[in-house]
């Protein structure tokens, strides 16, 4: 049974946080420049509960659109 899917930052985020902050609320920006997609969620982590705010994907920037644009820089 599927409970909750996530996207690529988010799961990234809670993977990482999921030990790391006790009971303090948090709140995250997570960037996630994949191959192709820029991708972007807000999140909180409080008392080990994750909420997602936002997610956000831009498929023209991120990977090489975006490496090409920081040398272009």
């Amino acid at each position: 049974n599927v409970l909750r899917i996530f996207n690529e930052p988010s799961a990234a985020a809670i993977a990482f946080f999921l030990d790391k902050y006790g009971t303090v609320e948090r709140y995250f920006l997570i960037f996630d420049f994949g191959c192709v997609t820029f991708d972007v969620s807000i999140l909180s982590i409080d008392d080990g509960i994750f909420e997602v705010f936002s997610t956000a994907v831009d498929t023209l920037l991120g990977g090489v659109d975006f490496d090409n644009r920081m040398v272009n820089h």
